[in-house]
């Protein structure tokens, strides 16, 4: 697993609800730029949903 990840993960790790919706764009554009893969970008994704509850909407 890369910085990038470790990086985002961290930040959702410590992000209140509201944190966590802006961080979700920047993983978005981590993986657009090719610096995480699906796979870790689906388990940031995850581990944002259950920090936003589930509601993500169109983000990912």
């Amino acid at each position: 697993m890369g910085q990038t990840f470790d990086a985002l993960k961290e930040k959702i790790s410590n992000a209140d609800k509201g944190e966590a919706k802006e961080i979700i764009t920047q993983v978005k554009q981590a993986h657009d730029d090719g610096k995480i893969d699906e796979n870790e970008k689906n388990e940031l994704k995850d581990l944002a949903k259950s920090k936003i509850g589930g509601g993500l909407g169109g983000l990912f």
